[in-house]
């Protein structure tokens, strides 16, 4: 499937590149990647997401030229969705995307639907944009230093900065050869991690107030109400990252995080350890992603669905699924 897409890319000159809703660093190193790759190859790139790039990745090159919206779908050739577990992730643009002839889908987690014409789905892999490199390699391209500065941004966050289950000696190896190409990680590590506005830091300084911990600290949680971000001037965008602080309590099991959409719906993250499979857990409210990072959405107010998640993450430890 990689020489095939690969094959793809080389043969098609007009493109659409989209991501999903709440971009992180893999979708906007992915896109951006992917975009440049395809740029110094002569060929027509549009770029889009449907939310605007966070503030600490603004710094990748390509992330200012990422669209909101789309005109006239029906002048791409191709449209490739990066990142990206179901079309309706995409957000208002799915629908556009399906007139378009060939949908390509790279994905790495591992529930990700099979919705394009090629679905290339490798959930071994830290993140989307390692499945990338591979891409450029059997094209084959080289690499510029932007390209690599886009790969190693979205390995690095995708991974907690190397921490997680899902860094292998292949992640590691890559990120080594974009260091090699010019990457410089105390300035990726800096744009990304210390560089949290006052708002920012209000913000995070109001939801650790909230934090809860139950089933003898197995489960940790903390959340962000609507109101926490009017009063803090900041934007969903600001909680990137949040979940990882429950996460680090010794005790837990399960780390939630829960943010209010609006009156009636709540995102809920979820991060756990070891062998304990929340992709699974997510699933059962219609939600996905990886054995040790997953996330959903529930109808409710904020109240409602942090109580009836707390509960039943309780009884999901309990129960071992696995």
């Amino acid at each position: 499937m990689i020489a095939t897409i690969a094959q793809e890319l080389k043969n098609n000159e007009r493109f659409l590149l989209a991501t999903h809703v709440n971009p992180d660093g893999d979708a906007v190193g992915s896109l951006g990647a992917l975009a440049l790759v395809l740029e110094g190859m002569g060929k027509q790139v549009v770029a889009y997401c449907q939310d605007e790039v966070p503030e600490f990745l603004r710094f990748l090159p390509y992330a200012d030229r990422i669209v909101r919206e789309i005109s006239a779908p029906d002048r791409f050739e191709v449209a490739v969705v990066l990142d990206c577990g179901a079309l309706d992730r995409i957000g208002s643009a799915a629908e556009v995307l399906q007139h378009v002839g060939k949908i390509i889908h790279i994905d790495h987690h591992s529930s990700s639907g099979d919705f394009g014409q090629l679905n290339l789905v490798r959930p071994e892999c830290s993140s989307t944009a390692e499945i990338l490199y591979e891409i450029f390699q059997a094209i084959p391209v080289s690499l510029t230093p932007e390209v690599a500065e886009n790969i190693y941004t979205a390995i690095l966050t995708d991974t907690g900065s190397f921490r997680f289950a899902n860094t292998t000696a292949r992640t590691l190896a890559i990120a080594a050869e974009m260091v090699s190409l010019g990457v410089g990680p105390e300035k990726v590590a800096g744009e990304i991690y210390d560089s949290m506005s006052p708002e920012r830091i209000e913000l995070l300084a109001r939801s650790l107030d909230t934090l809860t911990l139950r089933s003898d600290g197995r489960v940790a949680a903390m959340h962000v109400s609507w109101r926490m971000l009017e009063e803090t001037g900041t934007s969903f965008i600001d909680t990137d990252g949040f979940v990882n602080y429950p996460r680090a309590i010794s005790t837990a099991e399960i780390a939630i995080f829960f943010r209010e959409m609006d009156a009636d719906e709540v995102n809920v993250s979820l991060r756990s350890r070891g062998g304990l499979n929340v992709a699974e857990f997510a699933r059962i409210h219609g939600g996905g992603g990886h054995h040790n990072a997953a996330a959903f959405r529930l109808g409710g107010s904020l109240s409602e669905v942090v109580e009836k998640v707390l509960t039943e993450a309780g009884e999901f430890i309990v129960g071992g699924r696995q």
